[in-house]
Order: C-alpha cells, then structure tokens, then sequence
C-alpha cells in the first residue's frame, strides 16, 4: 500500500519590531533600575533612549532622566563623592531644561575638592538666575570668607543674606566679626550693634558672647567687656576663650589674673602648627603657684618666638633670688647673645636638655607669676642684655660706613603673626626717612617676606644689613652701631629695648596685648624705647611724619655735639 506523505509547511512566529513596544520596555527597566537605586544601569538606557525619540516622548524622558540624575548626583554629595556629583551634573547641563539648582549644586562640589575659584563661579551664576536665590548668599559669604579670604566681599553677602534671614543670629554674629577684622578701630557702631542683635537672639551662645566681651575690650568699654567675660565664663569656654580674656586682663593692667589665663596658650584648640617645645608634654615637672621653688633646681624653657625670649629673659635674675639654682634653655640663634649678657645662669641649646638634672621647669612667659611682677614692677626696663665692644668695633668696621651720617636702623615687618595682627608697616612709608639729608638708613630684616626692598626707589640709598647676620649677637652689635632705631612691634624691637638702644617704635592703632602703655616717652616694658601710634588703624602716615620731625631735632643735636 502506498504510504502518501503530507506536506508539512513550517509557520514562522513573526518578530515584533514594534518602536512602542520597544521604547516601552527600555523606559520600563530604565524607571525600575532608578528606582531600585541603580542609577548607573537605569540613567545608561536613558542615554540611549533620549536620541531616538522626539515630541512629547523626549520631553518625558528627559525629565525622567532629570529626576534620576539629580537624585543619584545628591547621593554622591552625600557619600562625599564629589568628582563622581560633578560628573553627572555636567552631563545634566548638555540638556535644556536643566533645573539652575544644579549650578549651586556645583558650587558646593567644588568648594569641597578645593576649588574656592570655581566654586564661586558657580554659585555667582545661580545668584544671577535663581530666583530663589536667598540662601546661595550665606554659601557665597562662607566661601569667600573662610577660602577667598575676602572679608569685605564677604560682608557684602552675609548683609545680602540677612534680608531675607533677619532672624538667624549667626548672621549678625558673623558680620560683627567681620567688621571688626576689617575696620579694627573703625565703624564701631556696626561691630557693637551686629554684635548685640545676635547677643538678643541668643544669649547663651559662647561665641556671640566671646566676640562681644573682645570688642567691647578692644575700645576700652571696661564695664561692658567684664560683663561679657564674666558670662563667657559660665558658658563652658574654650582654652582659646580663656586665653583671650588673659590677653584682655594683661592689655588692661591686671597682670596676676591674665597670666594666669594666658596659661591656657599650651592647650589652645586653634594652635594649628605653632606647636610648643616638647618639654610642656611633661605636666609632673612643670612649675605651678603650689610649687615651693626655694630648695629647687628651676629649668627656665623658651617657648616660641624670638622676641618673647628676649622679653621675658629679664625675669631670671629676680627667679635667681627664690631658688637654689636656675638653668636657661633658649633657641640656638640666642645663644651667644645670652651667654655675653653675663645672666648669672646656665644656659643650654635645647638638644642639652638632657644634661640637666633639674626639679622642675616654667614656661618663659610664665616668669611674671612665679615673680609676682606689676605693671609697676616690671624688672630692668632700662635693658639687660649687652654685646662686647670688641664685637661692636669689628661689626661696625666691616658693615657700617664711617661717615659723620645719621645713622638709622628699621624693622618694618616680624613673622606672619604680626601680619594677623597688622603690625606691620609696608615700606613705602619709610621711603620719606630713607630719603632725608645727611641720614642714612640700615634695614635689619633679614628675610624680606614681601620683597618691598626690591621696590624702593634708587635714590633712597637703603643697606641691607641684615643679610650679614648669622645670629642675634650679630643684630645686637648692628643696633649698638646705630644712632636710632625705627621699627614696628617685632623681635627687632624686644632686642633695642632690651639692649637699652635709643628706639622710635610704630604701632597700630590696636595694639597687641603685652603693650598696655603707647604714649608718652616709653613702653613701660623698655624705656627706651618710645611710642608713636597711629591715631586709626594703618594710618602710618601720622607717626612717620612725627618720627621724621624727631629724627630732625637728633640731627641738630648731633651736629651740635649733643647727641650720641
């Protein structure tokens, strides 16, 4: 039988292809990975959508892909990924309709890589099209305060940001601040009363207080600066605080309680990387008030800079009188200079420390407790430190011309803290002393951190002595070389002082703390050193012009035979 075989037609299954379908499956896993926080697979498919599609589609998707992103971006800020937040927010920006947030977004990356530059850049964009722009002022202000370091700038937008925030203390705080950074003696009545209305909105806040009972002290207010300090002392201060009211005490005359409180200077939470000797580590040796001292073996130790050694060296000869036996241990550039003062002590480099079998140590700065001393009873004003006249005689031989010239030292610049301080004079201010007939003037600095010497004019004729110094021995034998010296309060200063040199000090209006007493023939500290002050902040033009009229009365004095 004959088997017939059917035919059998194999029926293929059509693929769809259908743009729908597909543009509906893509968006479908794109939504679900976003919202499942996989961002990196779900805004991938968005990518690859965006260019396919148009109309109503594209302007769904797109801010679909808005809100994904924003969202993984702030995710990124959050776990402090801010390359990766730049990233996607610059992507964010090739498309339009782009939320403005982003550029305040930016702004704040950039200011946590660094970038102060660009992170102003930024915001200054959203300031310019935002309209809710309010809060990118107090960013802006923050930057341009704590990275640009341009307080008036910075004045400028917390003064925008207070408008719309009239109740947020830190404001007002911050701009009392501000304005007394800026203006030190100047707009008093803008310091006092930001100050106050933040003091009104929050009484108890330690820094608002601080910065009160700071001003207040800085214009003499006595009545008010106690009241304020007596209250920061309630509200759990700081050692920074408690140094500060020290400072304030000592600038008013109460030497007992402010060194004391300046005590509080080795444990300073703002100390950054001004560190101390590493002896203070040692609190078991370290002197206090309950220490006996007459039977003891006392280690005095510098601490820091130059010029508070040279200060506060004087007190070793009163400290010789309570103890058995006193060892001086000071930076190694003193050394020569100390031991040719004839201080009646040992003295040592800090790398001899271990040589010394003594009971126990004080701090330099903290000798005016141990002897009691008064602004009344400050010892040896008249100097205490001395240089041979060999080494005065051969210094003045090989360095200073021999010519019947007055001859005139000048600091015009110390270390970058009295640049935080505005102790400093720029140099052109001397340029008119430099100048004067039958003068001639010296610089004794011997780093010119500003290169201002490269810049005086030719005819001004300065000689730069300090470039021949090797140590303080060799400044002391430069001054005692000199017929005056002319400088602002640095460890040039301390050394005339305490060399007895004949000085003209300039100081600022604000003064630093130690210098309780600017008028009349001396400081107090050294007698002979007298104080022209100028009558508002850094207008040096006044004390200069008044040195100058002094430097001509010497002239004629000197010429006269009576000088010298």
């Amino acid at each position: 039988m004959q088997v017939s075989k059917r035919l059998v037609v194999k029926k293929e299954i059509p693929i769809d292809t259908s743009r729908d379908l597909l543009y509906s499956m893509d968006t479908a896993m794109a939504e679900y990975y976003c919202e499942n926080s996989d961002y990196e697979k779900g805004l991938k498919i968005y990518r690859e959508i965006l260019p396919c599609v148009d109309g109503r589609e594209f302007e769904d998707v797109t801010n679909k892909y808005i809100t994904y992103s924003l969202q993984y971006a702030q995710t990124m800020q959050q776990d402090k990924k801010w390359i990766e937040a730049i990233e996607i927010y610059r992507d964010l920006m090739r498309h339009s309709g782009f939320p403005v947030s982003i550029y305040k977004q930016i702004g704040l990356c950039m200011k946590s890589i660094g970038n102060a530059d660009l992170a102003i850049k930024f915001l200054t964009r959203f300031e310019e099209v935002s309209p809710d722009k309010e809060d990118v002022y107090i960013y802006l202000a923050d930057i341009t305060y704590a990275d640009i370091k341009d307080n008036l700038k910075a004045i400028e937008y917390y003064e925008k940001a207070l408008l719309k925030n009239p109740n947020n203390f830190s404001l007002f705080n911050m701009l009392g601040h501000l304005y007394s950074t800026c203006y030190q003696d100047k707009k008093k009545e803008e310091q006092i009363d930001y100050l106050e209305k933040a003091y009104a909105l929050a009484p108890n806040n330690r820094i608002v207080v601080k910065n009160l009972a700071y001003v207040y002290g800085k214009f003499d207010e006595i009545q008010k600066a106690d009241e304020f300090y007596s209250k920061l002392m309630y509200l759990n201060p700081t050692h920074s605080d408690l140094h500060s009211y020290g400072a304030y005490l000592v600038k008013h005359q109460r030497f007992s309680e402010g060194f004391k409180f300046l005590q509080h200077r080795f444990q300073k939470e703002d100390l950054g990387n001004n560190s101390f000797p590493a002896i203070f580590n040692n609190k078991k040796k370290r002197w206090s008030l309950k220490v006996d001292i007459s039977e003891k073996h006392v280690l005095v130790h510098f601490e820091q800079g130059f010029g508070d050694s040279i200060m506060f060296v004087r007190f070793v000869k009163q400290l010789q009188k309570m103890c058995a036996k006193v060892s001086l241990v000071v930076q190694n550039g003193l050394i020569d200079l100390f031991k040719g003062s004839n201080l009646g002590v040992d003295i040592y480099r800090e790398d001899e420390l271990s040589k010394i079998n003594y009971d126990c140590y004080i701090p330099m700065m903290d000798l005016p407790i141990a002897c009691e001393t008064k602004p009344n009873t400050i010892p040896l004003a008249g100097g205490y430190l001395k240089v041979s006249k060999a080494k005065i005689n051969a210094y003045k031989k090989e360095h200073i011309n021999d010519n019947n010239k007055l001859k005139i030292g000048i600091a015009y610049e110390g270390t970058l803290a009295s640049k935080e301080t505005d102790r400093d004079i720029p140099l052109e201010f001397l340029h008119s002393l430099m100048m004067m007939p039958g003068v001639e003037v010296y610089s004794f600095q011997v780093d010119d951190l500003t290169n201002q010497m490269d810049r005086i004019p030719e005819e001004a004729g300065l000689i730069r002595l300090g470039k021949t110094f090797k140590n303080w021995e060799d400044t002391a034998a430069a001054m005692k070389s000199m017929d005056l010296m002319v400088t602002t309060d640095n460890g040039v200063m301390n050394l005339a002082g305490a060399l007895g040199v004949k000085t003209f000090a300039l100081f600022n209006k604000i003064t630093e703390w130690r210098w309780f007493k600017t008028e009349g023939d001396d400081i107090a500290w050294y007698k002979s050193i007298k104080p022209f002050q100028a009558p508002t902040s850094k207008a040096w033009e006044v004390p200069v012009f008044q040195i100058i009229e002094e430097v001509k009365k010497l002239q004629a004095e000197k010429s006269m035979g009576m000088f010298g």
